[in-house]
């Protein structure tokens, strides 16, 4: 396995940047989905917590008064790799009353006891069970009485975001409205904290750094840092009162970790960035959208992006000559129409794609000559078990000698599958994302298949609707920008054919806009004419004239 300092012998993708040599792979069992689509999208991290991470990141680098987005390597155009290190804020106080405290809310609740009493026996009991946590400022900080302390607390937990997972105390987040609600992902040692990678695995390193290469990152963090980054809104104070002194963000006290290095993203430039970062310029610039709802657009639309790019990075990689169009069946029901048919078919092709793409990330580089040269006797063998580390840091399993080595051939395909086979793959992380923020539906017996669901729906029009937009030109833009199919016009091959009958297509153009007139984003002003409109937006008095995509 091949040591940091061995990472610019890794074999890349093609137009890829130089794996930095502080990178750390050590971890990996095969290089191929790092190369082609970075280090780490992963299935497990969730858009909420990709989105917290990157803003862990943004929220350090606003701290210390540097660029939010600095570009490649600190300049616009520069050939190497982002160099990055942050740290975050451990607030363990306010995450153990979040999500390890059982007594606040027992004491609260009985009967007949006045405030001091009250007072007495949380503080006692929480300095037997956890001596090394010092509460005595709240009793000060809410000298409104213990109710009032434990009415705020009940009210910072209905912003956890993930809460129906089981996850341990330290990997449980809140909605980041502010610096006080972010926490770090850390497991426990004996020495205190460190950071911990089970569910931040860089997911949202990955977004800092598509955004960080878009060519809005200019306008973008002059948004980020207004909109978000000095926010200091009720939730926000709400969590600093919780927080104590460690809400002191220059307190001499080591209650930081640290986050050395950042993820690997490949190429240096992607349209997808730009339009990922056009979706957060349009999102962040509504300044009616409160930040709670934006957070959430935010999420989802990022989540969305990045289950593009894994497609498109896939396509690229595979030689495809373009990315077949998420076919959106709007009923959401079980029901076996044609639609919905063609929308499934397009889910399991899409799925299929990071294989393919690795079979040819592989395949590029067996065609070299470092490969074609290996012979098939025992030193060959050897040599390609070598190789194969340098290359794509693996091995084959242990062998006593040399001689018992497979044929590079073998190893060669040991690998290929090893890196198909791998748990918490690139398909994965693609299935799971999309159900995520909204785009892929799955029922019992039904299968899975392309459905948005409102959220998504919203996010979308929120995104790309300044006013008022008519309904066909609403379709263009997703099919332009998103890859989304919903109406026979939108669904045209070069040809002119369509996939599946006329008729089912304008059914489901029909029942989108039905679904977007239930949720307040349609004016139809005839039979003929019907304008998606956008509630937050400036231009939403001018409603039935046509007004511009964000995009």
């Amino acid at each position: 396995m091949p040591s940091s300092n061995a990472n610019s012998e890794l074999w890349l993708s093609k137009g890829a940047l130089a794996v930095p040599d502080h990178q750390k792979i050590h971890a990996l069992t095969v290089w191929c989905d790092p190369a082609i689509w970075g280090l780490a999208l992963y299935d497990d991290q969730a858009p909420w917590f990709t989105l917290i991470e990157c803003l862990q990141l943004l929220t350090f680098r606003h701290r210390e008064d540097k660029a939010l987005f600095p570009g490649l390597d600190g300049k616009p155009d520069a050939p190497s790799h982002e160099r990055q290190s942050y740290r975050i804020k451990l607030n363990t106080n306010l995450r153990h009353l979040l999500f390890r405290d059982q007594e606040v809310g027992r004491v609260a609740s009985r009967g007949g006891a006045n405030d001091e009493v009250r007072w007495h026996q949380w503080l006692k009991r929480t300095a037997e069970d956890f001596p090394d946590l010092d509460f005595s400022y709240l009793k000060p900080a809410f000298s409104d009485g213990f109710t009032h302390f434990a009415e705020a607390l009940e009210l910072m937990r209905s912003a956890e975001v993930e809460q129906f997972g089981q996850k341990r105390w330290t990997s449980r987040h809140l909605q980041p409205v502010g610096e006080a609600m972010l926490f770090p992902d850390v497991k426990m040692k004996d020495d205190g904290f460190a950071l911990d990678r089970r569910f931040f695995q860089r997911t949202g390193e990955i977004l800092y750094l598509m955004l960080n290469r878009s060519a809005e990152r200019e306008r973008l963090g002059q948004l980020v840092a207004s909109r978000i980054l000095k926010s200091d809104g009720p939730w926000n104070r709400i969590a600093r009162r919780l927080q104590g002194p460690e809400a002191d963000a220059t307190t001499d006290q080591p209650k930081w970790v640290e986050a050395p290095t950042i993820g690997y993203l490949p190429l240096a430039h992607l349209a997808r960035y730009d339009e990922l970062a056009r979706d957060w310029v349009s999102i962040l610039s509504q300044s009616a959208i409160p930040l709670e709802d934006a957070l959430e657009f935010l999420a989802r639309l990022s989540g969305l992006h990045q289950v593009i790019y894994i497609a498109e990075r896939a396509v690229d990689v595979a030689g495809r000559a373009s990315l077949m169009p998420f076919v959106l069946e709007m009923t959401g029901s079980a029901r076996n129409n044609p639609v919905q048919v063609l929308s499934a078919e397009r889910y399991k092709a899409h799925k299929m794609l990071p294989s393919q793409a690795v079979e040819a990330f592989v395949e590029s580089f067996t065609d070299m000559p470092e490969w074609r040269e290996i012979g098939t006797g025992p030193m060959d063998c050897s040599h390609a078990k070598t190789l194969l580390s340098k290359r794509f840091a693996w091995a084959p399993k242990k062998t006593a000698s040399a001689a018992g080595l497979p044929p590079p051939a073998e190893q060669l395909q040991a690998m290929l599958d090893a890196a198909k086979a791998r748990n918490h793959d690139i398909g994965s992380t693609f299935t799971a994302h999309a159900k995520k923020v909204g785009l892929l539906t799955a029922r019992q017996r039904a299968g899975t298949w392309y459905s948005p669901s409102d959220g998504l729906l919203e996010a979308l029009v929120l995104a790309n609707v300044d006013g008022a937009m008519e309904l066909g030109q609403f379709l263009s833009v997703l099919r332009r920008r998103y890859h989304v199919v919903v109406g026979p016009e939108e669904a045209r091959t070069r040809s002119g054919e369509l996939p599946v009958p006329l008729e089912d297509l304008r059914e489901n153009e029909r029942r989108l806009e039905e679904r977007l007139r239930v949720l307040g984003f349609i004016n139809r002003k005839s039979d003929d004419c019907a304008f998606v409109v956008n509630p937050f937006s400036a231009g939403r008095a001018m409603a039935g004239r046509p007004a511009h995509a964000t995009a």
